[in-house]
């Protein structure tokens, strides 16, 4: 579905649709939360970098079309009380995964800020030792190298820049977020006041039902005056009857 038509939205497809782009970036997470454990480690390099960008890509790719999709949605009017808690379900659940990834970003950014850090420090400590002069110097060398804890002047310019960018995409995501956010609120409107309907409606019944039960028990009662009093009005009568059945065998 590459554009949406607010009027003819099909939601179900759509919720669909928005449950896989969410399952697909979960997969992104994961991937990340696995990945940034690389920096600062021999595995630090261009490779690492790239993978890291194009994760992003992806990422920012997905984010837009759920974006889009849950914009669609939130445009559509007499969503059922199902359509409305599993729109809101999907909602948080991105939710969730964005605050994990963008977590797992600034992890990223702030151990490779650790690793710019190191590697001016060595190499001002590799200048002071004599710039390479000496076989003391060329033992710590070999160290560094080793345990991969500095990168060159050059190197270190293009990781300063790729940090900078994922600090620039991070608030690219949040304002996206944000927009998502507004929505969440709309709907979660929404759901509170089909559940205060609901709420208000079993009210109504239980009202209802208790009124019936007291007509229900008014009426029985009033069918039992009835029969008493048809029944006392019998014996008043079988009484007058034998009375003067009496008086008129003793006037005999």
């Amino acid at each position: 579905m590459s554009d949406l038509s607010f009027n003819k939205l099909n939601v179900s497809d759509s919720l669909d649709e928005l449950a896989s782009n969410i399952n697909q970036i979960q997969k992104i997470v994961v991937e990340i939360e696995k990945l940034k454990k690389q920096v600062g480690t021999t595995c630090d390099n261009e490779e690492l970098w790239q993978k890291f960008g194009d994760i992003h890509s992806t990422f920012q790719r997905k984010l837009s079309r759920c974006q889009k999709l849950i914009s669609g949605i939130s445009y559509v009017k007499g969503l059922s009380k199902y359509e409305s808690i599993q729109t809101s379900r999907l909602k948080k659940d991105l939710n969730d995964l964005v605050t994990r990834y963008t977590k797992g970003q600034k992890q990223i950014s702030s151990r490779e800020r650790g690793v710019i850090k190191r590697s001016r420090t060595n190499s001002a400590r590799s200048s002071e030792s004599g710039g390479g002069g000496g076989a003391g110097a060329d033992q710590y060398d070999q160290l560094v190298d080793q345990e991969h804890l500095w990168l060159d002047g050059q190197e270190i310019l293009e990781r300063e820049q790729q940090i900078k960018k994922i600090e620039d995409d991070m608030v690219t995501v949040a304002d996206m977020m944000r927009e998502i956010g507004y929505l969440v609120h709309d709907q979660g409107v929404n759901i509170d006041n089909i559940e205060a309907h609901i709420y208000e409606t079993n009210q109504n019944v239980d009202e209802g039902t208790s009124l019936l039960g007291q007509a229900d028990r008014s009426v029985q009662k009033r069918r039992k005056r009835k029969i008493c009093l048809i029944v006392t009005f019998i014996i008043i009568l079988i009484a007058l009857i034998l009375t003067i059945v009496l008086v008129q065998k003793l006037q005999n």
